[in-house]
């Protein structure tokens, strides 16, 4: 009896590794990742956590990318707590990273595994009428394409971000954290080819956390004279001054529309919005010289409204310009800036968290106490 039990026992291992054995053999053949998982970042209501979902089969013309880093912007809060005027359920779209795996046969000088790339998240189409005038951005197929996003361990790029070229080669040079300002960086760029000002004139800037910093550095790169950077966070206005990138005021200090004005000889040329406050825009009307420019960058939250004198705006002919996101264009343009050190965006970094802190960055981004650029880094390197 014991000797028949035996044999049982080793016929039903034997079945067992042979059914195994195959199963593995199929998963892998499917391009199924099913014994390992894949952690991102994902929110509810009442809380952020970090989620875990099998790791996805890529699809035919795909590519899977592993996270190197990812910088995480205000539109993120904005998303968390609801007040996004642009929502989306995914979380950090500043990506670089390094490619895995790959479905298909595409240039192989971009893609191979091993290489190193930035990911546009989103991309236009280049062929509607919104594209055809300049205004990519307002593209019907320009949203977040990625899967499942940017604050993860790896992302997969579909097809449609590969064949309109939004997937670029990074230099070797370059570190994780100038990385990761490629993005944003690139938006102000689009803010700034919509605006034209000469050489030495006066830019005001409303709001000086990375983006009004990088406006400010864009400013010097132009040609503008005078930079005044406006905010009410000491540690940020500390940052500007430090690093010279232009003249701080904190605007509970100062009496901000009687420090500028034709009386005072302070022409405002051009006023750039960085903050997602637009209370600040009665006082950017009082301030900007007659047929100055106003450039509202920062996002507004949803459903946000602000009573204006339009008989002002009009009998001072302001031009008033609004901007968001960024085309593969500016994308190219920053890339080469970032890389040839005319831009040095790297100083703005002042945080970096692992993913499994991404509660602490978060946390960091929201509250701005002491806090510049956020960023995670998933990068063994660093």
């Amino acid at each position: 009896m014991k000797e028949k039990s035996n044999i049982k026992e080793i016929m039903f291992g034997f079945i067992k590794n042979i059914i195994l054995g195959y199963l593995e053999w199929f998963l892998l053949n499917q391009n199924t990742f099913i014994l390992k998982g894949l952690k991102f970042l994902s929110f509810s209501k009442s809380a952020l956590f970090l989620k875990e979902i099998v790791e996805p089969r890529l699809k035919e013309g795909e590519i899977l990318v592993r996270v190197d880093a990812c910088g995480i912007c205000g539109s993120d809060i904005g998303n968390i707590f609801g007040t996004s005027c642009k929502p989306t359920s995914k979380l950090g779209h500043e990506i670089i990273g390094t490619i895995e795996k790959i479905t298909t046969n595409f240039d192989k000088d971009i893609f191979q595994c091993g290489t190193r790339v930035f990911v546009h998240h989103h991309a236009s189409c280049k062929k509607c009428y919104y594209c055809i005038h300049g205004n990519e951005t307002l593209c019907e197929n320009f949203v977040d394409s990625i899967y499942p996003c940017g604050i993860s361990e790896k992302i997969v790029i579909p097809k449609w971000i590969i064949e309109t070229n939004s997937i670029f080669k990074l230099p070797d040079t370059l570190s994780p954290e100038e990385g990761i300002m490629i993005e944003p960086l690139a938006c102000c760029l689009r803010g700034w080819n919509k605006v034209k000002i000469k050489k030495g004139d006066t830019v005001v800037i409303f709001g000086i956390g990375p983006i009004g910093m990088i406006n400010a550095l864009l400013g010097k790169m132009y040609g503008a004279g005078k930079i005044y950077c406006i905010d009410i966070n000491e540690y940020r206005l500390g940052y500007c001054k430090t690093l010279k990138i232009g003249i701080p005021l904190n605007s509970r200090k100062n009496d901000i529309i009687n420090k500028f004005g034709l009386s005072n000889n302070e022409y405002v040329d051009l006023i750039i919005i960085a903050t997602a406050d637009l209370s600040v825009l009665k006082d950017a009307v009082k301030i900007i010289r007659p047929g100055g420019i106003i450039l509202i960058f920062g996002e507004p939250q949803m459903g946000n409204k602000i009573n204006l004198c339009i008989s002002e705006i009009y009998s001072k002919e302001i031009s008033f310009i609004t901007t968001y996101a960024a085309s593969n264009k500016e994308i190219n343009k920053a890339i080469e800036l970032v890389n040839k050190k005319i831009i040095d965006v790297k100083k703005l970094v002042s945080h970096k968290f692992t993913l499994e802190e991404s509660n602490k960055a978060i946390e960091r981004v929201y509250l701005k106490k002491d806090t510049l650029k956020v960023m995670i880094n998933n990068s063994k390197n660093e």
